[in-house]
């Protein structure tokens, strides 16, 4: 019998694939990212992020990326309450519990500058969760308040994401794959403007590096110029002790 946790990560990928096949046009971009973290206590510790060259939302120019952005942030992360799991980093505690919180910074800005130049400071907020199932599997949820403000207008984005976690191995080499959604209500636009499928797999690389691939979909308003986005994710992660 075919475990539905086996079908999950696929069924995500193909529904990618469907939508870049098939609908309005879609730009196709690329996201690296650098994470790092570094724990202050049992149960806090600091995450420090570097990530760029997505395409500033809703710019598009004949389907070529017309800015390039980076996005730097500092996080402070907080335990709330432990479970027996020992087969993680130290460091990455997230995986060995079941909710924690999330108080950050993020400073974004485009490359070159022009018309569309922008800067965005923004105050990040987040509760996480996460939920032993009977298959061996994580159910994992997200609630995320962006406090932004872009180019001096302020706003708020609230972020609503659900999730599945497991771990499995790959001729002997530990893997864990995931999926998600994600809806964000931004109030500039008075809606819920934004929605993105995602799914990957994170691994350990060698000593304290870890690396996750992940494809993500991600669906705007359909009035946006940038309507709809197909991504490839790359994201290091080193863990201090």
């Amino acid at each position: 019998m075919v475990r539905p946790r086996r079908l999950l990560t696929p069924a995500i990928l193909w529904l990618g694939w469907s939508w870049a096949v098939a609908g309005p046009p879609t730009s196709y971009e690329f996201w690296p990212e650098l994470n790092a973290y570094k724990p202050l206590s049992e149960r806090s510790r600091l995450m420090l992020s570097a990530a760029g060259t997505r395409a500033m939302e809703a710019t598009l120019d004949n389907r070529i990326l017309a800015v390039q952005d980076a996005q730097f942030t500092i996080n402070f992360d907080y335990t709330l309450a432990p479970v027996l799991r020992r087969d993680v980093p130290e460091a990455e505690w997230s995986k060995n519990r079941l909710l924690w919180t999330r108080l950050g910074f993020e400073y974004g800005t485009s490359g070159p500058s022009g018309d569309d130049a922008f800067r965005s400071y923004t105050g990040i907020v987040e509760l996480n969760g996460r939920f032993p199932l009977d298959t061996g599997a994580w159910l994992t949820n997200r609630l995320r308040v962006d406090f932004r403000n872009l180019n001096g207008e302020p706003s708020q984005r609230y972020r609503v994401r659900l999730g599945a976690e497991w771990d499995d191995t790959v001729h002997g080499h530990p893997v864990a794959p995931y999926a998600s959604v994600e809806a964000l209500y931004d109030t500039r636009f008075e809606q819920w403007s934004r929605l993105t499928l995602k799914a990957g797999l994170e691994t350990p690389i060698g000593g304290d590096w870890r690396v996750e691939p992940y494809i993500a979909l991600q669906l705007n308003r359909p009035q946006d110029e940038l309507s709809r986005v197909l991504a490839l994710g790359l994201t290091f992660k080193v863990y201090f002790e």
